[in-house]
């Protein structure tokens, strides 16, 4: 008899690096269990075979991780009934609240999360959390830990002291809505502070080309560019540096688990969450403040190892905790 088969659920493929890592720390937690992908596609329709022909060969549906808890906007991706014929986990979820909520939207998720198939709903934030149980009222206890990305097995790095190294991660958005002239005022500074500069694309595949494009708005002379298709040269890449500055909100987690600290240049709620929860109030930042070279200290502080170890130890607990929830779940299922 093989491993039980669980349908992932999330935004993968699409070589995103913070969802591409959520894979990796799955795959360390649940070797269990055989992961199977869903989508036949990455644009609509995502599920060109039907999803009842899916369930049939499925023992279980993992949710997540990542900002899928969307109020305002049904994606046809990570909420549909048909998952609900089989036990459904949710892990490292998060609800970017900044959008404002659709009610019809908030109803579907409601009818979702109540159902009697939900057997684990687990997020990142102490805000997500919140807003499910006052919004959704699901029938079981929301978990909360840190982001499941905390869990990472890092790769060993040598961060080298002279000259140290200032990383950048940018991402393509609309073009001319970037606070270009900020940034290069922020790496200015780095580089009068004896920085080496090093600019990071922080994804794989479609989104790195993406990326790539997005940043032909911004030259910057002596600027280190790395680029990769594969995740640990990336990771080892944040890890390298001293001081890093990210649009992306998991370089700014894997630069806090490497004790680097992390300016963030946006300010949605997973990138404010985070650093309230780690007491770093002075690291949030946007890219459009005129004052964000401000935000890079003559010494930066690290980010603590007592911190770290938290994070780590949260982030493992929760993990350990689904998977007992699944093998509970899925054998008396079969049974």
């Amino acid at each position: 008899m093989g491993k039980p088969r669980i349908g992932m659920v999330g935004y993968y493929g699409y070589g995103n690096y913070g969802d591409e890592l959520f894979l990796k720390v799955f795959a360390k937690y649940l070797g269990d269990f055989e992961p199977v992908f869903l989508q036949d596609s990455l644009s609509r329709p995502f599920y060109t075979t039907p999803l009842a022909q899916k369930m049939a060969t499925l023992d279980g549906i993992l949710i997540g991780g990542g900002d899928l808890v969307i109020p305002n906007y049904w994606t046809a991706q990570y909420f549909e009934d048909e998952f609900l014929t089989l036990p459904v986990f949710m892990h490292g979820i998060g609800v970017p609240t900044w959008g404002g909520e659709d009610p019809n939207v908030v109803k579907r998720l409601q009818s979702f999360f109540q159902h009697p198939n939900v057997r684990h709903i687990h997020v990142r934030d102490v805000e997500s959390q919140h807003w499910i149980d006052q919004k959704l009222a699901p029938a079981i206890p929301v978990q909360l830990t840190p982001d499941i990305v905390c869990a990472l097995d890092l790769i060993p790095v040598t961060r080298p002291a002279k000259p140290p190294i200032f990383g950048l991660v940018t991402r393509k958005q609309r073009p001319g809505s970037i606070g270009w002239a900020n940034i290069r005022r922020l790496c200015d500074r780095a580089k009068m502070l004896g920085y080496k500069l090093r600019h990071i694309t922080l994804a794989t595949g479609p989104i790195a080309e993406e990326d790539r494009e997005g940043l032909k708005e911004f030259e910057y002379e002596g600027m280190q560019m790395v680029n990769s298709e594969a995740l640990d040269d990336l990771t080892g890449a944040i890890g390298e540096c001293t001081v890093l500055a990210s649009m992306k909100f998991h370089g700014c987690i894997i630069a806090a688990m490497y004790g680097v600290p992390a300016i963030s240049l946006i300010t949605t709620d997973k990138f404010k969450n985070f650093y309230k929860l780690i007491d770093r109030p002075e690291l949030i930042a946007h890219h459009t403040h005129s004052n964000l070279d401000k935000r890079l200290a003559f010494f930066p502080t690290k980010i603590p190892g007592s911190t770290i170890r938290e994070l780590r130890n949260g982030a493992d607990q929760g993990l350990i905790k689904l998977r007992e929830v699944m093998v509970s779940a899925i054998k008396t299922r079969s049974s």
